[in-house]
């Protein structure tokens, strides 16, 4: 099931998108607390997720784990995977699909940047890229998951995602969602 998207909605997400590539390049490589750093991509794929596309999510997912990939130094295609199994799991809830009120949203978002985090920082150990596991979980995971969570707010009050809009069953404007006797 397609929803409608208005304008506003479009264009939005494409100045989300920008300012979002912005500050992956610029910003992101240059603050670092706990040895974990705000991932503008996963929050990006994040509001894709909650956009109301299934498909668009994934491809969006699937970009932005590739840029992240492509701008840091990291092993390429760990992040791409992450994202685009995060994307299709997460786009594909119901909370997504229907829409969530806006503390169920922060709440997925939040656990959406934990587990994508934390596996982030399980395999770059498992594959030898970090000698600590102690510090790729907690340095790097727990500390990217916790930034870019608190980072994912301001995105999503801009972008609309979270919005009541698109909750329930009734058309808006017309009528109840109860079907009338004929």
């Amino acid at each position: 099931m397609e929803l409608h998207e208005s304008s506003r909605s479009q264009t939005s997400l494409l100045a989300i998108t920008i300012v979002a590539l912005l500050l992956q390049v610029g910003l992101a490589p240059q603050i670092s607390i706990f040895g974990g750093c705000v991932n503008f991509m996963m929050i990006l794929a994040a509001v894709y997720a909650f956009s109301g596309n299934a498909s668009r999510a994934v491809i969006a997912g699937f970009l932005c784990g590739l840029f992240y990939d492509l701008t840091a130094s990291v092993p390429v295609g760990l992040m791409t995977l992450l994202l685009t199994i995060g994307n299709f799991i997460l786009s594909n809830s119901s909370a997504a699909a229907i829409g969530a009120s806006p503390a169920n949203t922060y709440r997925l978002v939040a656990v959406y940047c934990l587990v994508v985090s934390m596996l982030y920082g399980l395999i770059l150990f498992i594959m030898g890229s970090q000698t600590d596991i102690i510090t790729s979980l907690f340095g790097h995971g727990l500390a990217t998951a916790v930034l870019s969570a608190i980072v994912a707010i301001p995105f999503f009050l801009v972008a609309g995602v979270s919005d009541s809009s698109r909750r329930g069953f009734s058309v808006k404007g017309k009528g109840s969602r109860y079907k009338g006797i004929r």
